[in-house]
Parts: C-alpha cells; sequence; structure tokens
C-alpha cells in the first residue's frame, strides 16, 4: 500500500535517477525519526513495489538486470553502503554514479526513461 510519503516521492521522482529517488525519500522523512536502516528499508520497499508494478526496471550498461525482483534488489543490498557515512548516499549522489550496480530504466506508456 502506498502512504502519502511514498506518493509525494513519487511525484517528484518519477522519471529521475536513483540518487535524486533517495534524496527526495529523504527529504520527505525528513524530521520523522527515521534511522538510516529505516529509511533504507523504505527505499528497498518503494523499489520493489514499482517493480512489481511495472513501472520500474534496473538496467545497467543498456542491459536489463536479470533475474526475478527478489535476486535483482539483492544485487543492490549487497552493494548498499553498511552506514550513511560509509558513502555518500545523500549530498553529491556519487555513489550512485560509481557504485550502484544498477541504474533506473522508468517504464512509461511513451517509452523507457533510462536513467
Amino acid at each position: 500500500m502506498m502512504t502519502g510519503a511514498i506518493r509525494n516521492v513519487l511525484h517528484y521522482s518519477y522519471g529521475y535517477s536513483m540518487g535524486v529517488l533517495w534524496r527526495n525519500m529523504n527529504m520527505e522523512f525528513e524530521g520523522g525519526g527515521m534511522n538510516f536502516e529505516q529509511q533504507t528499508e523504505e527505499f528497498f520497499s518503494m523499489l520493489r513495489m514499482l517493480m512489481e508494478e511495472g513501472k520500474l526496471k534496473l538496467a545497467s550498461d543498456g542491459v536489463f538486470a536479470d533475474g526475478e525482483i527478489d535476486a535483482q534488489l539483492g544485487v543492490m543490498r549487497h552493494a548498499w553502503p553498511a552506514t550513511r557515512d560509509q558513502e555518500d548516499l545523500d549530498e553529491d549522489g556519487f555513489w550512485f554514479l560509481t557504485d550502484a550496480p544498477f541504474g533506473l530504466v522508468w517504464i512509461t506508456p511513451e517509452g523507457d526513461a533510462w536513467t
């Protein structure tokens, strides 16, 4: 079930990169007392929901990720920083550009939007 907060995040992030999606989610939950682990769980839940609904795919170097959603998200989780301070997830989103195993591909009626 999509919460109002997640709906807002998607409204402002739809079609943008994974880094933008993460930053917008963090801004939406700012001041709500969520720690990094909780924010991470919300982020992966949002990715799962979008993938299950057929609105989002993961890809790397122009190729869609193989396997079931669980396996694809498992690769992301394995690469995900253990702490907020470990990698640059928030300010410049450098981790998303250099270390993330996948980028996002938004699936729309007009065509795919690769980020």
